[in-house]
């Protein structure tokens, strides 16, 4: 085999691989409706998760509730009464967050006009800063 033909099988390779790896992305969709935040979570390439883990996880790190996504890779949790984030874990490495904020149909004033979390350990959320104020 020629060098030229070696870069152009491993460029192939990875082009093929690349929509494998692009499909298992996980994502979560959640919305208010009547008091209730209905999520539903599975894969970018539109498959279901079924089983997987979901906490709502108040700002100061308490886990206000735990579940598993049902055979329809649905979750459904009463509304917090304090800001909150929900937490779909795939796995290591594989973790979804949708701040309350992102929920469809929440106002963004429902926790008194709290745009930002308040004095909280960067370290929270998975080591990534989460009061980013401008």
């Amino acid at each position: 085999m020629t060098k030229q033909t070696i870069k152009t099988l491993l460029v192939a390779i990875a082009l093929l691989c690349s929509p494998a790896v692009y499909a298992h992305t996980p994502v979560c969709h959640c919305e208010l409706n009547d008091q209730r935040i209905n999520c539903e979570g599975g894969y970018h390439d539109g498959s279901g998760a079924v089983d997987i883990t979901m906490r709502v996880v108040a700002y100061g790190g308490e886990t206000l509730e735990t579940g598993k996504l049902n055979s329809n890779s649905r979750f459904s949790t009463a509304l917090p009464t304090q800001p909150f984030y929900i937490l779909m874990d795939v796995g290591p490495g594989e973790m979804v967050e949708v701040d309350w904020r992102d929920i469809e149909g929440m106002d963004r004033n429902h926790f008194g006009g709290l745009e930002y979390p308040v004095a909280i350990d960067e370290t929270e959320r998975g080591g990534r800063p989460i009061n980013n104020a401008p």
